[in-house]
């Protein structure tokens, strides 16, 4: 049954709790519904909201800006895209950037080759020549919170080194899971003392018919301890460097690279588990919240070119905001951090992302539900600014974000109420969408109403006369709560009479309007036609052709059928679709007519889809 669109009509506004009951829809994973996992991101920005503190470098016929390096002394970015280098000025603009041509002498590249590795590993003189003596190896489990399922293809790792020296580096690490074919990605954090001690326990020997293999007994190591580094002890013992060890040593090393107990993550368990999201990239910084307390935020790069912002709360990270990067989805593959700003590389840009812009948040419950430790509220100018530790008139909560208690009550904007014409015994979705993936919502209806399922999408009402009336949903976070949207069902019946004699008084006014118009043309037609023929007999008369002779400039035609064109195919078509309304002209409120009367979509009102089926 063809149902009017809703229309929104001003009214008083949702309706109060008390004549209503409450339903407190289920507790499931969606926009709706209270209690989602922490991996689902809060808020969710677009990139058309997020351009504002976005900054966008790229050069055209140029790809692959996977490479960058920041000089802090300079504040200088190096950018390394396909045969080139650009030089940025950072924070960079619209300038133009500088092209480099950097030959690098010999003598740096094998600086560079030695980066990071000991004076005195330089290799074995006839086992492991030109190889490291200390390269050991460990395996990094990132278990996951269901049968101890390890995610264990590691992807990228944040190195988060305290200040002044202070306390010791964490760790964060992005594994992705080859477990059935499910796109499984997990955070988990590693402490430094507990590779240290997998890195001095037993070895693993290796099997060829088996795959865990065994772990090697003390007595069967040689001494010194193989993968050592070259101390001053081993000096004392003439073990200047690599090249003096023992050759039972080298081939140990050479037998043994890999140690027998993994390193598990430092809370025993992974900070964050998705299932729909896979991260490739992730950069780690800590921030001081206004209390004083330290907390660690990670910036998370995803395969599809988003940004996850998240806050390591206690035990748990909670993804707070997802940020589209990119015009078209693409991989992030290189992110590095500047002071406030986040400097992420693709396939086709540079991206500069502002992390300390406050000012997105307009009042004071969305910065105190925002939990950014950068960002307070501030009641001397009314606005959520980047604070620099002072509290005067200041206030942040970063472990509840409680809003209650925090904030004076906001004056909540009343929704319109849209007005939905339905029929008996038809199945009615109405959506509900709060501005936060973290809210939990309820839902105020009419006493009368029997028949309820809460859903993904909302509330569905099977329409009986006990259904009729106002509905309202009211989400709730942080202690405030708000009203996001209201409907009003009301009988199609006494709607549809004014409706439907309206339109079939429109119809037959563009009828005849339609056949005057056509009888006018046709007539002008006639006439510059007869006229015509009438000048080009009086031509022939005068020079005596012959009246049967087709005139100077015109082509004879046969009397063959013409073959259809293009537009001949079309016309039939678009006349069916504009006759496929009511009197030959579009239904006003059907978008999408279905092809089932059974299934039917409205418009007018943020509305999903109204399904009607017999009682």
């Amino acid at each position: 049954m063809p149902a009017s669109g809703a229309r929104p009509r001003p009214g008083p506004g949702p309706p109060t709790a008390s004549p209503f009951p409450l339903i407190l829809l289920a507790v499931l994973s969606g926009p709706v519904y209270g209690r989602v996992p922490r991996s689902v991101p809060r808020t969710s920005l677009p990139m058309s909201e997020a351009d504002s503190y976005l900054t966008r470098f790229a050069v055209p016929q140029i790809y692959n800006y996977s490479v960058l390096l920041v000089d802090p002394a300079s504040h200088t970015l190096y950018v390394g895209a396909r045969d080139t280098i650009f030089a940025l000025s950072l924070p960079f603009s619209a300038e133009k950037p500088r092209r480099i041509d950097w030959m690098v002498p010999e003598a740096h590249k094998q600086n560079c080759r030695k980066k990071g590795k000991k004076e005195g590993d330089l290799g074995g003189r006839k086992t492991l020549q030109q190889r490291w003596t200390t390269f050991l190896k460990a395996d990094l489990l990132c278990p996951g919170p269901e049968h101890g399922r390890a995610s264990s293809v590691l992807q990228d790792v944040a190195v988060l080194r305290p200040e002044l020296g202070a306390g010791t580096p964490i760790f964060y690490g992005i594994f992705s899971s080859q477990w059935e074919g499910a796109a499984i990605s997990a955070v988990c954090a590693f402490q430094p003392q507990d590779i240290r001690t997998v890195l001095s326990g037993p070895f693993r020997e290796l099997k060829h018919d088996c795959n865990r293999g065994l772990p090697v007994m003390d007595n069967d190591v040689p001494q010194p301890r193989p993968g050592e580094c070259i101390t001053n002890n081993m000096k004392l013992r003439h073990f200047g460097s690599s090249l003096s060890l023992p050759d039972r040593v080298l081939t140990f090393i050479r037998d043994h690279p890999l140690m027998d107990r993994p390193v598990f993550p430092a809370d025993g368990h992974p900070l964050l588990v998705t299932t729909d999201t896979s991260y490739l990239r992730v950069v780690a910084h800590r921030v001081t919240s206004l209390s004083g307390k330290e907390y660690d935020v990670l910036y998370l790069g995803t395969e599809d070119g988003h940004l996850h912002r998240a806050v390591r709360i206690g035990a748990q990270l909670s993804v707070l905001e997802d940020l589209a990067l990119f015009p078209e989805p693409q991989p992030v593959e290189n992110m590095k951090l500047y002071h406030s700003w986040l400097l992420v590389g693709s396939r086709t840009e540079v991206t500069q992302v502002n992390m300390t812009n406050c000012g997105r948040l307009q009042s004071c419950s969305e910065c105190i539900l925002a939990q950014d430790p950068v960002c307070a509220w501030s009641f001397r100018l009314d606005e959520c600014v980047a604070h620099t530790g002072e509290h005067r008139g200041l206030v942040q909560d970063i472990e509840s974000a409680d809003v209650s208690s925090l904030c004076p009550k906001e004056p909540g904007e009343r929704p319109v109420v849209f007005e939905v014409p339905v029929a008996t015994a038809a199945h009615v979705v109405l959506p509900c969408s709060p501005s936060s993936a973290w809210a939990s919502c309820v839902w105020h209806q009419p006493s009368g109403v029997t028949a309820l399922t809460p859903r993904r999408d909302g509330l569905e009402v099977v329409v009986t006369p006990g259904a009729m009336g106002a509905y309202a949903c009211e989400c709730q976070e942080g202690g405030a709560a708000r009203v996001v949207a209201a409907y009003s069902l009301v009988s199609g019946s006494q709607r549809d009479a004014p409706s439907r004699a309206h339109t079939v008084g429109a119809g037959l006014a563009g009828f005849f309007l339609g056949v005057l118009a056509a009888s006018l043309t046709l007539l002008l037609i006639g006439r510059r036609q007869q006229r015509r023929r009438q000048r080009e007999l009086l031509a022939r008369d005068k020079v005596g052709l012959d009246l049967g002779a087709p005139p100077s400039g015109t082509t004879s035609y046969s009397q063959d059928p013409p073959s259809p064109s293009p537009e001949d195919e079309r016309l039939p078509l678009a006349l069916a679709k504009r006759g496929s309304g009511f009197g030959g002209f579009s239904p006003p409120f059907l978008l999408d007519p279905c092809p089932s009367p059974a299934h039917i979509r409205l418009t007018g009102a943020p509305l999903a889809t109204c399904d009607e089926t017999s009682i």
